[in-house]
């Protein structure tokens, strides 16, 4: 996967909960036409690139069917961390197959984002 595209209809407040709650880099932005800015940012850990997409022009899509995944140490902590940034947690966290925990929650524009302690 190169990157995922995600549409936003406030990009500063989409910009700053990726940067400072989930740690991503911003690298640049772009205004691709009037009323269209698309900012790109990128987890360096990872290698995942993220691209926030707003136009002032439409709505955001819902994000039915839409999650971004993260593997965390301790999902315990992560949701601790979480709640101090104010973050929304829609499911809180359980065990799965193979032992696994999961975890999900909201970004500000409703994308789900799961949380895995392998």
């Amino acid at each position: 996967m190169k990157s995922v595209v995600v549409r936003t209809s406030d990009i500063q407040k989409s910009v700053s909960f990726y940067e400072n709650v989930l740690g991503f880099s911003f690298d640049s932005m772009i205004s691709a036409a009037p009323g269209k800015q698309i900012a790109f940012l990128s987890d360096k850990g990872s290698g995942m690139r993220l691209e926030l997409l707003h136009n002032d022009r439409a709505e955001p899509a819902p994000a039915a069917g839409v999650s971004l995944t993260f593997e965390v140490e301790q999902i315990a902590d992560a949701r601790e961390y979480l709640l101090s940034k104010n973050v929304r947690i829609i499911s809180e966290p359980k065990t799965i197959k193979d032992g696994k925990k999961i975890m999900t929650a909201v970004d500000p524009n409703g994308i789900e984002l799961d949380f895995i302690e392998e």
